[in-house]
């Protein structure tokens, strides 16, 4: 099962990432000034990607 994971950058910032089942990283975010802010972000990710577009423009 894919997972997030939060972690703190040395000077006190928050960001997560998103691993694979295969423990891939798929996806790593912006930094966060807030623990709160990290975990607000994965759970719009949560709701929203089941209905995110692609949009391709190659």
């Amino acid at each position: 099962m894919a997972k997030f994971e939060i972690k703190k950058t040395v000077n006190n910032k928050f960001y997560f990432i998103l691993k694979a089942k295969n423990g891939e990283i798929i996806l790593q975010s912006e930094t966060y000034h807030s623990k709160q802010g990290a975990e607000n972000a994965i759970d719009s990710i949560k709701e929203n990607a089941p209905i995110a577009t692609i949009d391709d423009q190659t």
